[in-house]
């Protein structure tokens, strides 16, 4: 008996260390799965200060978020603009002395970040994250996780209505709190790439594209909640109005409510012919769905959501007056005037943040850049400004020097020298 409660002692004592031990361990790991999913480890809340009002995290832009699973406009014009954002390649240059660029290797570290930002997410993954909450809210954050010896070796896009900007007197910025299930976790400024559309009333938030188009968008929410609550209950109007000669008591209005459910509530009822008894009149007190103009506004929706985004109806799906020349026209006119213009903003703000991080003392800026060569819609018009600089080169009105300047490239020996002076015309 002794032996056998010694043996129980010892197995439940073992027990309880066993138990210790996997507490202490999903501790740890609750631990890194916090730091993990929050996308920062290293700085805290407290060290940053204990004041953590600042810009971001409203309401309102939790709402914004909202629209790209409710709006099917909103939805359209995002992916386009996201799924255009993340098709080109990004890639690395050195800028030599004389203005020129030049590629990296494969093997340089920001090339290699850029192209395995971290080990869950595709360079093409992050990009579309990035401008669709760009687009969504005005503004995008990448949270940057760098190793013991601090080179930055992650990045994690960070969900833009769940991060605060906190402003400062002297350093302009203070730093960046994420917000995420009650949890705070601070970014110091060098932990952070900013991205964010120019706000005229907010230098500490961008403005979303969504809030000038807001009320079209909400109208045609409503419309659509209207619509299917009409057909929900049979095509039956909610405003229907019943008259009786004589007032009812109670129980007759409830047995009236009974009897109408019984017949007309339901799909499978719907289109019954109504009777009504001596006295009766059945009025409808609101508008009809053609007297609202339901459909006329749906498609206004889309057109405030296409000026809004900057995207063309064609791609929202609205086909109506579309013929194959004028979405071609409509394709150049989305990257020249709304894809490329985000492309060099995406770009401004990754070499100010990020690329000097990659530079080695003494040695050539790096700037990186979008390679736009093989997006079909920009082929025509390179080439037509290609053509253009041929003719201005052999006017004499440029020299080859001076175009290849304008498009980042170096001088040659024979550059500088007109046309009119050499034999033929030396390619640009």
């Amino acid at each position: 008996m002794g032996a056998a409660t010694t043996l129980m002692e010892l197995v439940r004592a073992g027990a309880r260390v066993a138990g210790q031990v996997l507490l202490a361990r999903s501790r740890a790991d609750a631990r890194d799965t916090v730091e993990r999913s929050n996308r920062a480890s290293r700085v805290l809340v407290d060290q940053i200060g204990d004041d953590i009002t600042g810009f971001g995290g409203s309401q309102t832009m939790s709402r914004y978020g909202d629209f790209y699973s409710t709006s099917a406009a909103v939805h359209a014009a995002v992916r386009v603009r996201a799924s255009a954002v993340a098709r080109p390649p990004f890639r690395v240059q050195e800028v030599g002395a004389d203005g020129g660029v030049s590629p990296v290797g494969a093997g340089h570290p920001l090339q290699v970040l850029l192209d395995h930002p971290n080990p869950f997410w595709t360079p093409s993954e992050m990009w579309h994250a990035t401008e669709t909450y760009l687009s969504l809210w005005g503004s995008a954050f990448w949270g940057l996780e760098r190793d013991e010896s601090g080179v930055v070796t992650e990045i994690w896009p960070l969900r833009s209505d769940r991060v605060r900007v906190l402003p400062d007197d002297k350093s302009y910025v203070r730093g960046f709190v994420y917000e995420h299930a009650g949890k705070r976790v601070a970014y110091l400024p060098e932990e952070v790439v900013w991205f964010k559309h120019f706000n005229p009333v907010d230098e500490f938030a961008g403005v979303s594209s969504i809030a000038p188009s807001r009320a079209a968008i909400e109208m045609a929410s409503s419309a659509l909640l209207f619509n299917r609550s009409f057909f929900s209950n049979s095509a039956t109007p909610s405003d229907l109005a019943i008259t009786t000669a004589e007032t009812p008591t109670d129980e007759q209005v409830q047995e009236f409510y009974e009897r109408w459910e019984s017949r007309f509530a339901g799909a499978s009822r719907a289109h019954r012919p109504l009777v009504l008894g001596q006295g009766m009149d059945a009025k409808r007190l609101g508008l009809s769905q053609r007297e609202m103009e339901f459909i006329e506004a749906l498609k206004w929706s889309v057109e405030e959501v296409a000026r809004a985004f900057g995207v063309p109806k064609a791609f929202l799906g609205d086909l109506q007056e579309a013929t194959l020349a004028n979405i071609d026209t409509e394709e150049r006119f989305l990257w020249r005037n709304t894809i490329v213009p985000e492309l060099r903003l995406l770009e401004d703000a990754v070499n100010r943040t990020l690329a000097p991080m990659f530079r080695t003392p003494g040695g050539p800026e790096l700037k990186a850049q979008f390679d736009l060569s093989a997006i079909e819609a920009l082929q025509d018009s390179e080439n037509e400004r290609v053509d253009r600089l041929v003719k201005l080169v052999g006017a004499g009105v440029l020299t080859v020097n001076e175009v290849r300047a304008g498009r980042g490239l170096g001088p040659v020996d024979w550059g500088d020298v007109p046309a009119s002076q050499r034999e033929g015309v030396a390619s640009v």
